[in-house]
C-alpha cells in the first residue's frame, strides 16, 4: 500500500516574480539618500520599513495557515486545499527521555498549537500524528512535504485502520538517494484508497532547531510551487554568482586584497545557504551526511571569519581603532577554533554558540561602520547601511530559530535578501572607497602643483634680490627641471595605468553582460527538449496576438498533445519518457520555420504560434507534424513501439476583444476533441 513512488517530471509553467510594492520603496528610498546624502535620517526609515514589512508579512503568513480545520479531526484528504499547512491540525508530544516507542503511542495525550510546530533547539525527540480518510469514490494520491531539510532522524510510521505498522526512515543521516522523492526537501508520496482512512506518526530527532513545517500538496502543484521557489534561488545565487566573479575580475587588476577577503565572504554565504537550504546536499556532496551539518557551521564560521578581515582592512581599524581591532582579531580565533571543534563538540552546542558570536559581530560592524562615517569616512556610508540590512535579515533568522517568531516564507528567506542586499552595497562601498582614493592622490597633486607656483614666485623674487647668486639659482632651475620632467613621467605612468585599469573594467564589463545574456536564454529554455518553455511561450503569444490585432493580420495557434504518453512513461520508464519527448518536439521543429514559434506547454504537451498564416496553410503545418511524429521510429526502445499525436488548431484573425488566453482555450478544446474522436487527428476551430 505505501510503496515507494517514482519522481514524476517537473512541470514548467513559471511566470518571473515582480517587485514587490514595498521593495520598490525600499530601493526609490535607498536611491534617493544615495543621491542627496542624507543617511542619518533616511536610517531610521529604512529600518522602520523594514521592521515593519517584517511584521506584516509574518503575521498575514500566521493568519493564512491557521483557519481551516480543527486540530484532532480525521482529515478528509479531499478536503484538504493544496499546498495546506498541517501544523496546526497535527498532534504532538515531547519525548525528553527518548523511551518512547510507536506501541506506546495509543496511550499518550496529544498536544496542539496554533503558533506552528516550531519548539527551537531541544535534546528531546517530539513525536507528531495525523490521521487522514477518503470518503470519494477513488483512489486520492498526493505528496506530504517537510520543508526544513536539516532535520537528522524522521522516522515514518503509517498503517490502515488497526493493520500493522509500515516504517519509512528519512534525515539527513541517511544519503541522498535514499529519499523517496529526489528532492531539497523531505516529499512522501500518499495513495489512499476510497474509503480508506490512514494514521501517520512521525518520529523526529535532530540537533538541529526543533521545526516540523508539514503541507499536503497535489502532485502538479508541488511541482510548480517548486520550480518557483527554484527560480528565486536561482536569482540569489546568480547575484552572488556575478559578484564574485566580478569582484575576482577586479581583484586581479587591482590587487586589492579587500577583494579577496569579499569574494571569500561571499562565496561562504552563499555556501552556508546552500547547506541551510538542502541544495548542498542535494547536489554537492549527497553522500556525506556528517559533513553536511557540519559545513553548516564551517561555512558560518567562514563568513563571519572573512567579513572581520574585510572590516579590519576597509575601515583601517589597525592605525585608527586599535582596539576594536583587537576585539575582531578574537571574534576570528573564535571562529577558527569553532572550525577545528565541529569534528568534536556536538552540532547543537557550536550552532547556538556561533549563532550568538555571529550577531555580536554583526552589531560590532554596524556600530563601527556609523562610528568611521560619523568620524568622516565616507566609505563607510555603504559599509553600515550593508551590515543594516543583513543583520535586520540574520535577527529575523535566529529568532525563527529559538522560537521567537513563527516560521513563513519570509522568516526562512530573509536572510538571503538581506544578505543580497548587503553584498551588493559592499561592492559599491569598494568601488566608493577606490573613488575617494583616486580623489585624494587628485588633490595631493594640485597642491604640489600649487606649491610650485609658490616656489616659482620665491625663486624669481631671488633672482631680483641676489644678482649675484645667478649661478647658484640656474644650478637650481636646473635641478627644478628634472623634478619637473620626473613628475611628468610619474604622471604619464599614472595615467596610462588608469587607462589600463579601465579597459580592464570595461572588457569584465562585457563578460557580465554576455554571462547576463546567457541566463536570460537558459530561463526561457526548456532543459529536457532544449525548445523554449511556458515562460517564453506566454510572452510570445501575447505579444505576436497584439500585433494580429494592430495589423488585422492572421494568427493560428496550435496545442499537441502526445497520445499515451502517461501509459508509455509507465511501462517504458521516464528515461524513455524523456527520449520521446525529445524526439517528438524535433519532429515538430522540423516542421517550422522558426525555432521561437515552438514551446513546451507543460508536461507531454507542446503548443505552436503560426504569425501571418492562414487558416488553411495551419492546418497543412498542423497535419505535416502530425506525419513526422507518427513517422518516428523508436526501435531502440521497443519495435513495437509507435507514438502519435492529437492536435488542436484555433485560427482567424483575431478583433480587439479577444484575448490570447481565449484562443488557446479554443485551441485546447480543438485538442480535447481530437482526443475525444480517437486521437492521432487534428481539430480546427475557427
Amino acid at each position: 500500500m505505501f510503496s515507494k513512488s517514482e519522481t514524476r517530471p517537473s512541470f514548467c509553467g513559471l511566470l518571473m516574480r515582480k517587485t514587490t510594492q514595498a521593495e520598490f520603496l525600499v530601493l526609490a528610498t535607498l536611491n534617493s539618500v544615495i543621491a542627496k546624502g542624507l543617511w542619518m535620517k533616511t536610517i531610521r526609515q529604512l529600518m522602520s520599513l523594514w521592521l515593519c514589512l517584517t511584521a506584516s508579512v509574518a503575521w498575514s503568513s500566521h493568519g493564512a495557515d491557521f483557519k481551516a480545520d480543527k486540530p484532532g479531526e480525521i482529515l478528509e484528504v479531499t478536503e484538504l486545499a493544496s499546498g495546506k499547512s498541517l501544523d496546526p491540525l497535527a498532534g504532538y508530544i515531547e519525548d525528553p527521555s527518548h523511551e518512547l516507542t510507536i506501541d506506546t503511542m495509543a496511550d499518550v495525550a496529544w498536544q496542539y498549537s496554533e503558533k506552528g510546530l516550531s519548539f527551537g533547539y531541544t535534546d528531546s525527540v517530539y513525536w507528531y500524528r495525523l490521521v487522514f480518510s477518503n470518503h470519494s469514490e477513488k483512489e486520492i494520491q498526493r505528496f506530504v512535504s517537510l520543508s526544513y531539510p536539516v532535520l537528522d532522524y524522521i522516522d515514518v510510521y503509517r498503517r490502515d485502520g488497526n493493520s500493522p505498522w509500515t516504517q519509512t526512515s528519512l534525515g539527513d543521516k541517511q544519503v541522498f538517494d535514499d529519499r523517496l522523492i529526489s528532492h531539497r526537501h523531505f516529499v512522501i508520496p500518499m495513495d489512499i484508497a476510497k474509503g480508506e482512512t490512514q494514521e501517520w506518526i512521525f518520529r523526529v530527532d535532530t540537533s538541529s532547531a526543533m521545526q516540523f513545517p508539514i503541507n499536503i500538496w497535489e502532485e502538479r502543484d508541488f511541482f510548480v510551487h517548486d520550480q518557483n521557489q527554484l527560480l528565486g534561488l536561482g536569482l540569489y545565487y546568480g547575484v552572488m554568482l556575478i559578484m564574485v566573479f566580478y569582484n575576482l575580475f577586479v581583484f586581479f587588476s587591482v590587487r586589492e586584497g579587500n577583494y579577496l577577503y569579499y569574494v571569500i565572504y561571499v562565496g561562504c554565504m552563499a555556501g552556508f545557504l546552500g547547506s541551510l537550504q538542502g541544495i548542498n546536499f542535494q547536489y554537492l556532496w549527497p553522500e556525506a551526511t556528517n559533513w553536511n551539518d557540519q559545513s553548516i557551521i564551517v561555512l558560518l564560521s567562514g563568513v563571519i571569519i572573512f567579513a572581520s578581515l574585510f572590516t579590519q582592512k576597509f575601515l583601517y581599524l589597525k592605525d585608527d581603532a586599535p582596539f576594536f581591532n583587537r576585539l575582531l582579531i578574537g571574534v576570528i580565533v573564535t571562529c577558527v577554533s569553532i572550525v577545528f571543534l565541529s569534528n568534536i563538540v556536538a552540532y547543537h552546542a557550536l550552532i547556538r554558540l556561533l549563532i550568538v558570536v555571529a550577531m555580536i559581530a554583526m552589531l560590532g560592524a554596524i556600530y563601527l561602520g556609523f562610528k568611521r562615517w560619523s568620524e568622516g569616512f565616507v566609505a563607510a556610508r555603504y559599509y553600515a547601511i550593508a551590515w543594516t540590512s543583513f543583520l535586520l535579515g540574520g535577527m529575523i533568522l535566529a529568532l525563527n530559530k529559538f522560537n521567537v517568531i513563527p516560521r513563513n516564507f519570509f522568516t526562512e528567506n530573509t536572510l538571503q535578501i538581506g544578505s543580497a542586499m548587503e553584498v551588493i552595497l559592499l561592492s559599491f562601498a569598494l568601488a566608493d572607497r577606490l573613488n575617494q582614493e583616486k580623489r585624494e592622490r587628485y588633490d595631493a597633486q594640485i597642491n604640489a602643483l600649487e606649491h610650485e607656483k609658490l616656489a616659482r614666485k620665491a625663486q624669481t623674487e631671488a633672482l631680483d634680490q641676489e644678482r649675484n647668486a645667478r649661478k647658484a639659482q640656474e644650478k637650481a632651475l636646473e635641478h627644478e627641471r628634472e623634478a619637473r620632467e620626473a613628475q611628468a613621467k610619474a604622471l604619464d605612468i599614472q595615467k596610462r595605468a588608469t587607462e589600463t585599469l579601465e579597459e580592464r573594467v570595461k572588457e569584465r564589463t562585457v563578460e557580465l553582460e554576455s554571462v547576463n545574456r546567457q541566463l536570460e536564454k537558459m530561463s526561457t529554455t526548456d532543459a529536457l527538449t532544449n525548445i523554449r518553455n511556458r515562460r517564453y511561450f506566454d510572452e510570445f503569444v501575447a505579444n505576436e496576438f497584439a500585433l494580429a490585432i494592430h495589423d488585422s493580420g492572421d494568427l493560428a495557434v496550435l496545442l499537441l498533445d502526445i497520445d499515451h504518453f502517461k501509459i508509455v512513461n509507465d511501462k517504458y520508464g521516464h528515461q524513455a519518457g524523456d527520449e520521446i519527448l525529445r524526439c517528438v518536439s524535433g519532429a515538430i521543429s522540423e516542421s517550422l520555420t522558426n525555432e521561437d514559434q515552438l514551446a513546451r506547454y507543460g508536461g507531454e504537451e507542446f503548443a505552436v504560434v503560426l504569425a501571418g498564416m492562414k487558416l488553411e496553410h495551419a492546418v497543412s503545418i498542423a497535419e505535416s507534424i502530425r506525419e513526422r511524429v507518427e513517422q518516428l521510429n523508436f526501435d531502440r526502445i521497443d519495435p513495437s513501439l509507435r507514438v502519435t499525436i492529437s492536435i488542436g488548431v484555433k485560427a482567424g484573425i483575431p478583433k480587439s476583444s479577444n484575448t490570447s488566453d481565449e484562443w488557446i482555450n479554443e485551441a485546447d478544446q480543438a485538442l480535447y476533441e481530437s482526443k475525444e474522436n480517437g486521437r492521432n487527428q487534428v481539430t480546427v476551430r475557427q
